[in-house]
């Protein structure tokens, strides 16, 4: 089964405003450098799908992943709460013709961060149990549920412990591996791949550069400046990881990812030219 590349549907966004080409025209480009899905924030479909579907068939391209940042177990919440949450991005999936989901399913406030107190394992606890339920009410429609590292510290999932965490406590949670958001928490993307490989059914291939670049910087835990950069152009080992990944049999989409690039239109081209190479 041949690999196929989804971009990010904000990047399109950003091109249109840095060159002043339009909306449609972006679209048709990145259908040519050889994408053939974007990843798109439910926000999005919530405010603009009965526009936003239309445009993209056009262009021939499809929705692989709607993502949605819930606010799963907050204190000022409920179960029924985020039940409705879940089922509101569930049900986009069908009209987008989309059979993914990524949850980021919330942050720590203050009183939670501490990874070793009560109040961080009780929220993690709610957390899990919410997204229990997206992946039954996702799974009802034949979607399924990925979870990504992600590279903030408020993120009960920003190291690969643990991300790891939740793909062994939560039934059915399938891993969006993210090559570069491990970097954030100075870990090696390459190095934890393996513990990730048998719940990998997402590719986020996200590539960041050491050298300083005209794109918004992203500092991690260390204090290291990252910047972001086409797929390939950047400091990892984005080959490696994906030729990892590709011998362990996924078949699956590989997205580029670049949030932040000052010329988001010449990154796109770039990332679709390096990742059609491997």
């Amino acid at each position: 089964m041949k690999n196929q590349l989804s971009v990010f549907y904000e990047h399109i966004v950003d091109a249109q405003s840095q060159t002043g080409l339009p909306l449609e025209t972006v679209c048709e480009k990145v259908k040519g450098f050889g994408f053939d899905f974007v990843e798109i924030d439910a926000k999005r479909l919530f405010a603009e799908s009965e526009t936003i579907l239309p445009m993209l068939e056009r262009a021939g391209l499809g929705v692989n992943c709607i993502y949605y940042f819930f606010d799963f177990g907050a204190a000022g919440g409920s179960p029924e709460a985020d039940r409705a949450a879940a089922q509101r991005v569930v049900d986009l999936c069908g009209p987008a013709k989309c059979n993914k989901v990524l949850a980021v399913t919330g942050f720590l406030t203050e009183a939670e961060m501490d990874r070793c107190g009560a109040a961080y394992a009780k929220r993690r606890d709610a957390m899990a149990a919410s997204l229990g339920v997206l992946i039954e009410l996702a799974a009802a429609q034949g979607v399924t549920v990925v979870m990504e590292d992600f590279d903030g510290d408020s993120a009960p999932f920003s190291t690969a412990a643990e991300l790891l965490w939740f793909m062994q406590n939560v039934p059915g949670l399938r891993c969006g591996f993210d090559t570069g958001n491990f970097l954030y928490s100075e870990e090696d993307a390459a190095a934890v791949l393996p513990d990730f490989l048998p719940y990998i059914s997402a590719v986020h291939c996200k590539d960041r550069g050491w050298a300083k670049n005209a794109g918004e910087p992203k500092i991690t835990v260390g204090g290291r400046a990252m910047y972001p950069v086409a797929v390939g152009d950047g400091d990892l080992d984005m080959a490696g990881m994906v030729r990892t990944i590709l011998d362990a049999g996924y078949t699956g989409v590989f997205a580029a990812e670049h949030f932040g690039s000052a010329d988001q239109l010449r990154d796109m081209e770039r990332s679709a030219q390096y990742l059609k190479n491997l």
